[in-house]
């Protein structure tokens, strides 16, 4: 196994804390299907589950759904048992099996890293509860064929064969020559939830925003790393209105093919999350995140790092005589987000704003609020259909390109920083949006959900870091013609058979101008997935 993507579960004392007398929350994973089941019922005005831009969701919000639906039972036919007596359950096994024939494909699969070739995944594990109290061990066990494909050959001199071609940042083509297992700690925290206050420590992925597809702050496009955290345990309800909240702490891994000549690979991360929504507006939830990482100096992390989140949010307080531009050695990225639902038309519509530079001053936002930005907008209707049947339309819109603003002053690609070198990454892979730095996407998406199960079908075109295309073309001067643009079609497909859900699907992805240089090419991804519910 490889050492860097093989990492013990954190552990940790919580200690004078007395738990009160209630059931721990279990979380839903991100990227569990009936995450999404939930999103269309929420739509529908069927299930209260806050602003569902905090996530993973606790379970108690699942459990309180006033819901007669097929999904609904077959989901939540168990509880978690008395309030004060101990209980350990067994967590359900689920086997994921990915083909890619050309080259990789691939995104919001954690900790797989699918590969050209066969990667399959098995995820496992056990839960234990006490009160307030919880363990939960969730690993995740990957095998990689990792198999060879035609490289892109690199602008950046220095960096292994297998590193990314067009700027220093840990995103490997391909995680080395050979096959390799990764046996990833996935979604394990231990918990302690009291009074509407959570805390612990955890390796699970987090997904902030309302996004479906590219969050830009943070998903499970990559392994989720391990760190502290603190928060409301789901929506705590006001008399204005509700509010959610996450505050984490976490440490971040460089993968095994990035630049060797960088001597400090140690980084820390840190990031906070809050949702307001109003109780004279119904539907609306609005947010913000601030999130800072940076390399941990020798003689360890200053305080104030923890608290760099809580910092001012012009550059120009971090000014000095000594350093007259306000620079510092942290990347920072901030969002603010809207999502509001109309569950009388059974539509919602989202919007995410980001930026990944401080502003100098208010005078400086006011003339260029576009300097440093990305965006994402969505929205999505639902239909209520005969026979316990659902369907939900999505349409989804992502820009992480510089805005014009390089041309008069220094515009950072997004999830890319000159003194952090490996980049908004965890081993190898991007944190945010999958789309990954300088890209764009547009995704369309149907899915009909029903008592047999789902069945879905989406088209997306996909634009591969368009901040590297610019630099490139001009460089080697190329006119208009070569952008590395993909155009997907996928179709899925999720059967209830018994105590096994079973799961299977394809992409196909036409990619125009890989590398800028290359040709067209043609990749199939197939996909098989299994779970067997051992209640």
């Amino acid at each position: 196994m490889r050492s860097s993507r093989s990492r013990g579960f954190l552990a940790a004392a919580l200690l004078a804390l007395t738990p009160v007398a209630q059931a721990a929350a279990q979380s839903l994973a991100i990227g569990d299907p009936f995450e999404d089941y939930l999103r269309v019922l929420q739509i529908l005005g069927e299930a209260d589950l806050g602003s569902f831009t905090v996530r993973p969701i606790p379970s108690a919000r699942v459990s309180i759904l006033a819901s007669n639906r097929s999904w609904a039972a077959r989901e939540l036919r168990t509880t978690l048992g008395a309030a004060d007596a101990p209980r350990v359950t067994l967590l359900d096994p689920r086997f994921r099996t990915y083909f890619n024939s050309s080259y990789p494909v691939g995104q919001n699969d954690g900790a797989v890293s699918q590969g050209k070739g066969l990667t399959s995944a098995l995820d496992f594990g056990a839960r234990a509860s006490w009160r307030g109290l919880s363990l939960m061990l969730h690993p995740a066990l990957v095998h990689n064929q990792n198999a060879s494909f035609e490289l892109g050959v690199g602008t950046v001199t220095g960096l292994p064969v297998y590193a990314y071609p067009w700027r220093v940042i840990d995103l490997p083509q391909r995680f080395g020559p050979d096959a390799f297992w990764t046996l990833d700690p996935g979604q394990s925290e231990l918990r302690l939830d009291v009074r509407g206050a959570t805390l612990g420590v955890s390796t699970a992925n987090q997904w902030w925003g309302p996004a479906t597809r590219n969050p830009i702050i943070m998903s499970n496009n990559a392994a989720g790393f391990p760190h502290a955290f603190l928060g409301t345990d789901g929506q705590l309800d006001t008399r204005i209105g509700g509010f959610e909240a996450r505050w984490i702490w976490g440490r971040l891994t460089q993968s095994d093919w990035f630049d060797p000549n960088v001597a400090n690979t140690r980084r820390f991360v840190t990031g906070l999350v809050g949702t307001y929504s109003p109780d004279f507006v119904e539907g609306l939830s609005l947010g913000l995140t601030r999130l800072f990482y940076g390399y941990i100096p020798d003689d360890g992390l200053p305080f104030s790092d923890y608290f760099a989140v809580l910092g001012g949010l012009r550059k120009k307080t971090l000014g000095s005589t000594s350093n007259p531009t306000g620079d510092d050695e942290h990347d920072q990225l901030l969002s603010l987000f809207a999502r509001w639902v109309l569950p009388e038309s059974g539509f919602e519509v989202y919007g995410e704003w980001a930026r990944n530079d401080h502003a100098w001053s208010f005078r400086d936002f006011i003339l260029e609020p576009e300097h440093s930005q990305a965006y994402t907008l969505g929205l999505r209707k639902a239909y209520e259909l005969t026979g316990d049947r659902l369907l939900a339309l999505t349409g989804e819109l992502t820009h992480l390109e510089r805005s014009t603003t390089y041309e008069i002053r220094a515009n950072p690609t997004y999830y890319a920083h000159h003194i952090v070198t490996q980049g908004y990454t965890q081993e190898g892979q991007v944190i945010g949006a999958g789309i990954g730095p300088g890209g764009g996407a547009q995704f369309l998406a149907a899915d009909l959900y029903a008592p047999w199960g789902r069945a879905g079908v989406y088209v997306e075109r996909q634009m591969k870091d368009n901040d590297a295309y610019y630099a490139w073309a001009i460089a080697n001067n190329q006119i208009y013609c070569c952008h590395n643009v993909s155009l997907n079609f996928g179709a899925s497909t999720l059967y209830f058979v018994g105590d096994f859900d079973l799961g299977a699907g394809f992409i196909i992805t036409h990619e125009y101008h890989r590398y800028f240089y290359g040709r067209d090419l043609t990749n199939l991804n197939l996909s098989l997935y299994a779970r067997w519910r051992r209640r």
